[in-house]
């Protein structure tokens, strides 16, 4: 732990800054189970965004949910049915340097088995456990209630059929959020994190979470919480096993599939990403989204970095000169939409001639028949748009033009580079 301690936060008001008591773990007044319920209860605690966004919003589901592995301590869902499981472990806790990431893996091939049904009847059957009504064998937990649905129906853009296929597919590919959460996480489990990445196993992002707890004074005893995702947050990508029979060891073999992109062994996809790549394929067909990737490889050769964030990606460049980040074109999950009413907010931003801009527009929207671009204005700026017989330009019309798309891009950012250093030349 030594390097990367938390730094003690202070309360400031008219009276100065006073800094705050950390709360000892050692304390048995402070107990898992507590730990387990703030977590469940306040799942904004989780910082999810640093983590995967595509497993946000988190929606609690259960407590103490029955696995064939054992009682997972925390499970979260969200509306587009991606499956969060928390491992809460405190720091006085020996189990906390090892096991508790074995437990966890556990956890997540026992629910690999599921079928949606299956996930519902372990809800169920916690309930009954909470209510103290019988659960023995001889008690079979029916009933056709969907005791999921109702905790994310109320989401706005919930789909209930996408939902359901969403999370047996995640169930099945083992497509979950691990997360191991305590007040202090063991060098040793840090250690053991960095295995896993090595592992044939589940499709699934593992990560550990500290989260410290200070006393603030006030009568109502209100603490202040701090979380803080570790730096060594692992994706570990499922493992294909051939198995062939009458069996002999040169007969299996373990395909791991591609995890990275760009010659150099660039960048990871990140489930958001893959997740995206999905959604857009259901409307535009896996070809596109085949192409789509070849040309974000081609992204990255000219210096664009690709982020994908909820369900759009983003086309970013940093300009060398003046820092600033532009973004040449965000392509939404919904459709492959390729929205790019942000290029000139950019250029306003960072004082470099718009039109270096809006020839870059220009030359997108020219690549595409009958396409037109559109200045919608707002408070005296522009937002530009492409449009093609009243939709917007998408993956499908501009993948067959990949080539002249990244011309493009290169074009506009060697332009926006001297337009940068002209700039600071002037300053």
């Amino acid at each position: 732990m030594h390097g990367r301690q938390f730094c003690t936060p202070h309360l400031v008001s008219t009276l100065g800054a006073t800094p705050l008591e950390r709360v000892v773990f050692d304390d048995r007044s402070i107990r898992e189970g507590w730990f387990q319920d703030l977590l469940f209860k306040n799942p904004s605690l989780i910082p999810i965004d640093e983590v995967e966004e595509v497993f946000g919003p988190l929606v609690p589901v259960a407590r103490e949910l029955p696995t064939e592995a054992g009682p997972v301590d925390v499970v979260y869902v969200n509306p587009r049915g991606y499956i969060t499981l928390v491992e809460t472990k405190l720091f006085r806790n020996p189990e906390a340097r090892r096991e508790v990431v074995a437990q966890i893996l556990d956890y997540a091939s026992a629910m690999s088995s599921w079928t949606y049904q299956d996930f519902c009847y372990a809800v169920r059957l916690k309930r009954r456990i909470d209510d103290g009504r019988p659960t023995g064998p001889s008690t079979p937990i029916e009933g056709d209630d969907d005791p999921i649905l109702p905790l994310v129906r109320d989401h706005p853009d919930f789909d209930e059929a996408r939902f359901i296929d969403s999370v047996t597919k995640n169930l099945a590919q083992g497509r979950f959020l691990l997360l191991v959460a305590g007040d202090g996480i063991q060098h040793g489990v840090e250690q053991l994190a960095d295995t896993l990445a090595a592992a044939p196993a589940l499709g699934f992002t593992f990560a550990l979470l500290e989260i410290a707890l200070f006393k603030t004074g006030m009568a109502d005893k209100a603490m202040v919480a701090q979380p803080r995702v570790l730096a060594r947050t692992r994706e570990i990508v499922r493992a294909v096993v051939e198995l062939r029979a009458p069996l002999a060891p040169k007969d299996v073999t373990v395909k791991l599939p591609e995890v990275v992109y760009g010659d150099d062994g660039g960048k990871r996809r990140r489930l958001t990403e893959e997740a995206m790549f999905e959604t857009i394929s259901e409307s535009l067909g896996e070809p596109v989204i085949e192409q789509f990737r070849g040309f974000l490889r081609e992204c990255e050769k000219v210096g664009i970095e690709p982020e994908a964030r909820g369900t759009s990606l983003s086309l970013f460049w940093y300009e060398p000169n003046t820092g600033r980040r532009f973004s040449f074109a965000s392509i939404y999950a919904e459709g492959g939409v390729v929205d790019l009413r942000f290029v000139l907010h950019n250029y306003r931003k960072s004082g470099i001639d718009q039109k270096i801009g809006m020839e870059y527009v220009n030359a997108v929207a020219a690549l595409v028949p009958g396409a037109k671009v559109r200045e919608n204005f707002k408070e005296g700026k522009a937002w530009t748009r492409v449009f093609v017989n009243q939709r917007e330009v998408s993956l499908a019309d501009l993948m067959p033009k990949s080539t002249e798309w990244l011309q493009a891009l290169a074009t506009v950012i060697a332009k926006t580079e001297e337009g940068g250093a002209s700039r600071r030349e002037d300053a």
